[in-house]
């Protein structure tokens, strides 16, 4: 096992393979806001239409909306494998003897209801006044519920990868998705038992494991995987995680704007507005997410932070239940150059690499540096004189 460090812990942990002297200059993230979503599984079916269509796939959702706090696919995913792990250990440091990765294999019926918890919402029927979310008061809805899109992380730190003792899972060179060579796999299963967020899944008919790809036929012709162009709540944005503020122009070209890329803004920047699912797996999760700002700091603070009592990393705040707080504020209420990425979720179905805000546009330039986007931040309001319908007689 080698010693790797861990941003999203703040520390170093044991995984398998040393990483790289120096990272990719390009890595697929993507940023998705909750507040947006409207469960409308249109992502899902996208996905499924496109890769998971075949005998053997039919349980294969390689893209699923899960609602919070009670839903999940398989069943109980997340708080089995949190109740086998210690405080602060990751998937990789809690291992048994002669095992990479802890973790396990959801029995047949954990995947039989996809939709398990949809109508299902946390708290009791509130009686007299009805309280409304106001994180600036600390108050919260007595009711409340969200849903959670999920996928494949295309993590930084692959459970799957470091479990396959037939090394047929990978991650690409030049893009970091994670795929799994079906030529190699023998159905071993331990990529699907490794994955905390059980993505990987096993093919009864062809006896080989699969997993999600990243949509990378798609990445390679310069566009957003097919759950991001399909969406339409506009709530995704996928891109290059690892541009960061000193980059320059994409493919040289001088009208484009250089520096980072929108997602790796939202994530890394000192105005971080996103945050990653289960990072105390220690896997490095690609997907980040906007937390839902009418929901309780205490129960996003164990789904989106590390969740240890001493705050190592540099998330702002200095515990991480104050890290959700502040990144709930900033969410309830953007910034004006938050506010310009938010123009460019959902809106255009090529890869955008680098963006420009201005006082009342934002532009966006794809990896050739052509300009892919230029849109208001604002539309203009007019107001038509004339007669006013009603439905009165």
């Amino acid at each position: 096992m080698a010693d790797v460090y861990n941003p999203q812990l703040g520390r170093e942990h044991s995984y398998p393979y040393e990483h790289r002297e120096e990272d990719r200059d390009w890595h697929w993230g993507m940023v998705i806001n909750i507040n947006r979503c409207i469960n409308c599984n249109t992502c899902s079916f996208a996905c499924k239409s496109t890769w998971t269509s075949g005998e053997g796939e039919e349980y294969m959702w390689w893209m699923n909306v899960e609602t919070e706090p009670y839903g999940g696919y398989p069943m109980g995913w997340d708080m089995r494998l949190l109740d086998d792990l210690g405080a602060d250990e990751t998937v990789f440091e809690a291992a048994d003897d002669g095992e990479q990765v802890e973790g396990y294999v959801a029995q047949k019926e954990a995947w039989e209801y996809p939709a398990l918890g949809d109508d299902q919402v946390h708290g009791e029927y509130p009686e007299g006044e009805v309280v409304e979310s106001d994180p600036e008061e600390g108050t919260y809805h007595d009711m409340w519920q969200f849903y959670l899109p999920r996928l494949c992380n295309h993590c930084k730190n692959p459970a799957c990868l470091a479990a396959c003792p037939r090394k047929a899972i990978y991650k690409r060179e030049e893009d970091g998705i994670v795929l799994l060579d079906q030529e190699r796999c023998r159905g071993y299963r331990k990529c699907v038992k490794a994955c905390p967020y059980h993505k990987p899944m096993y093919n009864p008919e062809t006896g080989v494991s699969e997993k999600p790809v990243g949509c990378f036929p798609r990445i390679e012709e310069g566009n957003v995987p097919r759950c991001v162009s399909s969406c339409i709540g506009k709530t995704r944005l996928h891109g290059n995680i690892n541009r960061g503020p000193d980059a320059g122009r994409p493919n040289g070209v001088k009208s484009a704007a250089s520096g980072r890329s929108p997602v790796n803004y939202l994530v890394h920047s000192d105005e971080k507005i996103a945050l990653p699912l289960y990072p105390q797996f220690g896997t490095r999760p690609q997907v980040f997410y906007m937390p839902p700002y009418h929901v309780p700091p205490e129960f996003l603070t164990q789904m989106f932070t590390p969740n240890t009592e001493t705050k190592r990393n540099d998330w702002p705040g200095d515990t991480y239940e104050e890290s959700v707080e502040i990144v709930q504020q900033r969410v309830r209420n953007p910034s004006h150059h938050v506010l310009g990425i938010l123009q460019l979720f959902g809106a255009t179905t090529r890869l955008i690499e680098t963006y420009n805000v201005k006082e009342n546009r934002v532009k966006g330039w794809d990896r050739k540096g052509n300009k892919v986007v230029d849109m208001p931040i604002e539309e203009d309001l007019e107001v038509r004189e004339g007669e006013q319908w009603t439905n009165q007689p």
